[in-house]
């Protein structure tokens, strides 16, 4: 791997990281050579997940659920305590829902804002203020190709909460890569589409059959097609991007 594209010795924290496309972002990152953290609300499952990637026993799991202060804030203490620096955050951690806004239930609405978009905002802010304010670094957030867009996809992409809650992440990339940029901290987005993971709860065949006729590319994807962007957008190749929401999808939405 060329020094451009190296995320060698960099040290990252991935949250979320026991689902399908959080723990192909870490593999891909500890492939590349890179420290990683991996947290989960369950760390049970976190850890039989890492026993299965090629590169799972270099990486060090952590329980940390991202709606509660406490547990990032002991987290980054252990990140401080193992190596003294955190350089990249991805924050991945999401759960799925399917309320409508005028009649859903309003504690799992405000489940999946906690969860999926204010939890995104605190890892940050806490992220910068102990590691990044004063040496820069990379912020990750993983969002939504097609849920983000609203009632459009409603239907197709999940419930009006996840939506919003998508929605609300897009927003919060772009408004903290400006108050960012000074800091020298660069803040993207990756913005999936319909990609074949646990959370979709079913096999992988009936989400081919179900979606891949209306993608250009043909199929669903796989958390690897993720993962390789988010180690690009933590690389030096990635240094003149910031505030950008990339989406990767096989062409479902194309945006320009």
């Amino acid at each position: 791997m060329t020094e451009q594209f190296s995320v060698s010795d960099r040290t990252v924290l991935v949250t979320g990281a026991g689902g399908g496309i959080g723990s192909a972002i870490a593999n891909a990152f500890r492939q590349g050579g890179a420290n990683v953290v991996a947290t989960d609300a369950h760390p049970e499952n976190l850890r039989d997940t890492l026993a299965r990637l090629p590169y799972g026993n270099g990486i060090l799991p952590m329980a940390m659920d991202v709606a509660r202060e406490e547990d990032v804030a002991r987290v980054l203490d252990e990140v401080a305590k193992h190596f003294g620096r955190l350089d990249v955050l991805v924050n991945n951690a999401g759960v799925k829902s399917a309320q409508p806004l005028l009649n859903g239930n309003a504690e799992r609405i405000e489940r999946t804002i906690q969860i999926n978009s204010v939890a995104v905002l605190r890892c940050s802010k806490m992220a910068i203020e102990r590691f990044m304010k004063s040496k820069g670094g990379r912020i990750v957030n993983v969002g939504s190709s097609l849920s983000s867009q609203g009632a459009v996809f409603n239907y197709q992409a999940g419930g009006a909460d996840y939506c919003l809650s998508k929605a609300i992440v897009h927003d919060v990339t772009k408004l903290l890569a400006y108050e960012c940029a000074p800091l020298n901290i660069n803040v993207n987005a990756i913005a999936p589409g319909i990609i074949d993971t646990p959370m979709h709860g079913r096999p992988r065949e009936e989400t081919e059959a179900r979606h891949s006729g209306r993608i250009p590319l043909g199929r669903v994807g796989v958390p690897e097609d993720i993962a390789g962007l988010a180690v690009f957008l933590a690389s030096p190749a990635a240094s003149y991007m910031t505030g950008q929401i990339v989406h990767v999808n096989g062409g479902m939405l194309m945006n320009g």
